[in-house]
């Protein structure tokens, strides 16, 4: 399977930001991409009063993408996107994969909300935010697709328990700061892949967002040995890459970790 992993500025314009999506859609279909995946909030960034405005119209930017999907003939994860809860003031941070039929086959809601205290800001999504409960898989094309987005990473037993589930490809699109990024990004990502054995597809937002916050990039594609297959570093971009689940096989035979868990001591969900 061939995925395009994007990297992208988020502006605080959703025209602007979907013109992009446009076009690396076509171009990641041009190089023979099955999927294309962006980051975490890539449609749109900015202040509270802006993005609350824009969140109740969540149904018609779906539509949006599943009319892109449709028209491109090729399926979509278009990172996250605002979805209405009962409170106004909160929205949940959701992840949908569309196919290349425009047709919605699986939808994620953030389950781990960020907070960190860092010299230039401090961040607490449960302030605008309210979490998701549930793991999400789904079989596609013939391969066990998990996904997390962002501050998810640093939640090790959600990996764990998307590997007990079959994942072999699980999707990470994010928005990590300069510090944290540089400090954690490639190491998590990468210890995820080896400690579950399994493909991490990770997109990230890059340069200055429209909320005024400056983002890491880095977008990485690591295998179920640890190995980098691509890194964007720095500016906005795509790449295609061929997901080989011999790959898993491979790496399972070599350290059967899963194999030597203790699942009556330490059972996973």
């Amino acid at each position: 399977m061939k995925i395009a992993i994007a990297q992208t500025i988020a502006h605080s314009d959703f025209e602007k930001n979907f013109e992009t999506f446009q076009a690396f859609t076509q171009k990641a279909k041009a190089l023979g991409a099955e999927l294309i995946v962006f980051p975490e909030m890539a449609y749109f960034s900015a202040k509270k009063k802006d993005w609350m405005a824009l969140a109740p119209q969540y149904p018609k930017l779906i539509e949006q993408f599943q009319g892109l999907a449709k028209s491109v003939g090729l399926a979509i994860l278009p990172g996250t996107l605002r979805e209405p809860t009962k409170n106004p003031e909160k929205f949940y941070n959701t992840l949908c994969l569309i196919d290349s039929s425009g047709k919605v086959i699986s939808q994620y809601r953030k389950i781990f909300l960020y907070q960190a205290v860092l010299p230039e800001k401090t961040y607490d999504e449960t302030e605008y935010s309210e979490a998701g409960n549930q793991m999400v898989t789904v079989e596609w094309q013939g391969i066990k697709l998990g996904f997390a987005i962002c501050f998810d990473l640093r939640f090790p037993e959600l990996f764990r328990a998307l590997k007990k589930r079959g994942a072999q490809v699980v999707f990470l699109p994010s928005a990590f700061t300069v510090p944290t990024g540089q400090a954690h990004w490639e190491i998590l990502i990468r210890a995820r892949a080896i400690e579950n054995q399994f493909f991490m597809v990770a997109p990230g937002l890059t340069g200055t967002s429209g909320d005024g916050t400056t983002k890491y990039g880095h977008s990485m594609v690591v295998n179920p040995w640890g190995e980098i297959l691509t890194n964007l570093q720095l500016g906005e971009g795509i790449e295609v890459i061929e997901i080989e689940t011999s790959k898993i096989i491979e790496a399972e035979s070599k350290v059967p970790a899963w194999s030597c868990r203790r699942e009556e001591i330490l059972p996973i969900p």
